[in-house]
């Protein structure tokens, strides 16, 4: 009979307005939630399971098996201004975000996408709508005529998580330079629909594939200055709630194929 092993999540610290970050930590409590122990950044004198972001290079936790969760196309990220690799040694196990950054050809199993949005605390309070505003994350800020003068929801401001719903609350369009962005789930699911701008965007994403290929999709979200897409509330956070219970199934397989995943040293 094999032994049971323990989890190790590699992540940096725990950064709110980090996506990335908060999946590796979203991960290490769902883990817990299926009775499983679980670490953060921990090393081990005993068999375990480390399980690292695309950002890092190495086993530097020495686990004895290593999964790597892709939480972007890989490269594109750094930790500590090195980019992290594009490559990975054959003994380990891989597991995607998003079929946007699969670029491994990964069947549906390992693809787990992980939603992390408090949808307590982000939700429509039915609430008048009178302001627009403009999200820049890592695009870059065209300084457009439609974006002039909006309020810009930056790091501080989203730090506030309960200040952040509530003023999204108040508006009825967010425009955004990232797509994709957990910030555009955040805007809808308090009500509020998206013009995203794909001229300013970091990625390259065609409106194709993010209908096709993200999983929360573009219910609510303009490609470019259109003005005629609408969103469907309700049916956008029964959607995003149903990525909850297929995260679950799918991370019950995980855990299986990781407990029975021989040595990779």
């Amino acid at each position: 009979m094999s032994r049971y092993k323990p989890y190790s999540i590699l992540t940096p610290r725990f950064d709110p307005v980090s996506g990335g970050i908060r999946v590796m930590y979203g991960l290490y409590g769902w883990l817990l939630t299926k009775g499983q122990i679980a670490y953060l950044n921990a090393r081990m004198d005993i068999p375990f399971i480390g399980i690292y972001p695309e950002i890092y290079h190495g086993n530097e936790a020495q686990a004895n098996t290593v999964v790597r969760y892709i939480l972007n196309k890989p490269g594109v990220m750094a930790t500590g201004g090195v980019p992290g690799p594009i490559t990975f040694p054959p003994t380990g196990i891989l597991y995607g975000f998003t079929k946007l950054y699969d670029t491994f050809n990964l069947d549906d199993e390992h693809l787990m996408f992980l939603p992390i949005i408090d949808t307590h605390l982000f939700k429509d309070q039915k609430r008048k709508r009178t302001k627009r505003c403009v999200f820049v994350g890592k695009g870059t800020d065209l300084d457009i005529p439609e974006t002039k003068g909006l309020k810009r929801i930056d790091r501080e401001m989203s730090l506030d998580q309960a200040g952040l719903a509530d003023f999204l609350n108040k508006c009825e369009v967010m425009y955004s330079y990232e797509n994709p962005s957990a910030m555009l789930e955040i805007a809808r699911l308090c009500g509020c629909r998206v013009i995203f701008l794909p001229e300013g965007a970091m990625t390259t994403y065609t409106k194709k594939e993010l209908v096709e290929k993200y999983e929360p999709g573009m219910n609510g979200v303009s490609f470019g200055l259109e003005e005629n897409v609408k969103l469907e509330t309700e049916a956008f956070r029964e959607h995003y709630m149903g990525l909850k219970d297929i995260f679950s199934k799918k991370l019950d397989r995980f855990i299986s194929e990781t407990q029975k995943h021989d040595s990779c040293l």
